[in-house]
């Protein structure tokens, strides 16, 4: 058997090794199009920012090592130009000369490609994604010039990868998005925080913006925004999206999806059945919703590649969908989510609920512990657990991977509650923010109390004339607090709920939930029409 793999680094990389694995006797020859078959691409920004001292450390697997170790053939700087299904070939272009490669099995991985906006001035010098090798060492050669002032383009998890890395080396730097939120994969709430911290570091943001233009004459010397300001920029960072690299597959005829990914099955075999593909490239779907998805996930990309692998060499493995679990560190503020978004299970058609719990990473009598805002959301029916994210300082990433697997395994936010997770002060409370969460989705779920998001509240108060009842201390309410409210203590309003119109409906707000879920069981039993404001003031805010 003769297995051919197009492109290599996640998933070319993956299949190629998994089908050796699965079948010791194949021929396997990896043809990658650029000058390394493996290296890190997710790391780059880190190596521009300087935590990643060496370039070295970028390049994971050398071509030796896939020939000694695994008796895989690799071919660089080999561009794969057609495939002739009918006579199960492939055209390649080396060194100027071209030549045809016989399969019996093909597997494509050929990526992604960075979009390029039609901006005047994109091809200056000092104008750079960072997408390869190649881009980090044209930007390092530019930082070593003296490199004062950048601005990226995009506001998304390169961007904002490298716009941090750039502060770190101290050059001043914008960021400027197109839409109106950072990470358009978290709801929009979640962006509000990553401004907040970003402009703490010294990073500029620009949201809602457009490009007019990159202005300088060689080299780049200032970027326009059609708002008119000009910023000053010896460097500029395009991360502004990514499309799927399919003309290979189009061109052969493959059947492309919905989502202008290469469309797979379960065993990520294409419309041909001598065909499998995996990676950036493909269509595949989310476990959550079904929907017909592409996602560039370098976690997602592996999974896939090593399906593509084993069904290549004669095995049965199958793909088992995306929750499109991802994460991103902005200094040390870490952002992540699983699942849905709000906004995702909404455009899908699906009734949800969510709670937004403001939570310690830890015991809070343990030194070290800081707030996260966790936020679940569930299918209001059934209860199952739709997707989740959390921002904070510390221990976000574990509470999502958490959550990851509750999804994958079809929970719901009953048996969230009753997670048996392990607990000590130094790394989590005895009601962790995963279960707490799980706590309130259930008290909501079953029934026992309704709830109000801070970003509906508006208008909820206007659609029923209703009023927020503030109950926290005279201190915390001298602090800040929702205009309009009224401030009645949890222990005064305990005493004498006749305070409260039976006729009137309210919204009950507390630092972080807690006292305004307890204060809106004993108002519910005194037959007041009450609702929690989920999260409290922590949640107004998006305060961690």
């Amino acid at each position: 058997m003769k297995i051919i793999v197009v492109g290599g680094v996640a998933a070319g990389a993956s299949a190629a090794v998994r089908a050796r694995r699965m079948n010791d006797s194949a021929e396997i020859k990896i043809f990658e199009a650029g000058p390394y078959v493996s290296f890190a691409n997710c790391g780059l920004p880190y190596y521009v920012g300087g935590e990643i001292k060496k370039r070295e450390n970028l390049l994971l697997v050398s071509p030796e090592l896939f020939r000694g170790r695994f008796h895989i053939d690799v071919k660089l700087n080999h561009r794969v130009a057609a495939i002739d299904r009918k006579r199960k070939a492939i055209t390649v272009e080396a060194g100027g000369e071209r030549f045809e490669e016989n399969y019996d099995k093909l597997i494509l991985a050929p990526g992604c490609e960075p979009l390029i906006p039609p901006i005047k001035g994109a091809r200056l010098g000092n104008v750079s994604t960072v997408f390869t090798i190649d881009d980090v060492d044209r930007i390092m050669e530019a930082l070593d010039e003296g490199v004062k002032s950048a601005v990226v383009i995009g506001g998304g998890f390169i961007g904002l990868e490298t716009a941090e890395g750039l502060n770190k080396r101290g050059i001043s730097t914008v960021v400027a998005e197109m839409q109106n939120q950072l990470m358009t994969i978290f709801d929009p709430e979640f962006s509000i925080p990553m401004e907040k911290h970003l402009n703490a570091a010294g990073i500029g943001i620009r949201l809602g913006v457009k490009i007019r233009e990159i202005c300088g004459e060689e080299k780049v010397r200032s970027v326009e925004l059609d708002s008119g300001e000009v910023l000053p920029a010896d460097l500029v960072i395009v991360s502004a999206g990514i499309r799927p690299r399919t003309e290979l597959a189009e061109n052969a005829g493959l059947r492309i999806g919905i989502t202008g990914g290469i469309v797979v099955d379960e065993r990520m075999q294409t419309s041909d059945p001598d065909i499998f593909a995996a990676g950036d490239a493909t269509e595949s779907w989310h476990r959550v919703s079904g929907a017909k998805v592409r996602l560039a996930l370098a976690s997602n990309a592996n999974r896939q590649g090593r399906v593509a692998g084993d069904n290549a060499a004669g095995g049965s493995l199958r793909y088992q969908g995306s929750v499109a679990t991802s994460v991103i560190r902005l200094h040390d503020l870490t952002a992540a989510r699983t699942g849905l978004s709000e906004s995702e299970a909404k455009a899908a058609g699906i009734d949800c609920c969510r709670v937004y719990i403001p939570e310690a990473d830890h015991a809070s009598y343990y030194p070290g512990s800081s707030i996260m805002i966790l936020k679940v959301i569930w299918e209001k029916k059934s209860g199952k657990i739709l997707g989740a994210q959390a921002v904070g300082k510390q221990g976000v990433d574990k509470r999502i991977d958490v959550l990851a697997t509750a999804i994958y395994a079809g929970l719901k936010v009953t048996d969230l509650e009753n997670l048996d997770l392990a607990y000590s002060p130094p790394y989590s409370s005895a009601k962790g923010p995963e279960i707490m969460a799980g706590m309130a989705a259930s008290n909501v779920f079953r029934g026992e109390e309704r709830v109000v998001t801070p970003f509906e509240l508006e208008s909820f108060l206007k659609e029923n004339d209703a009023e927020v009842i503030d109950i926290r201390t005279r201190g915390e309410w001298d602090a800040g607090h929702i205009p309009g409210a009224r401030h009645i203590v949890m222990e005064e309003l305990r005493k004498n709920p006749g305070l409260l119109d039976p006729g009137k409906k309210y919204v009950v707000c507390c630092g972080v939930g807690k006292r305004a879920h307890t204060t809106c069981r004993f108002l519910l039993q005194n037959g007041l029409d009450v609702r929690n404001l989920t999260g409290g003031w922590k949640a107004f805010n998006m305060d961690v």
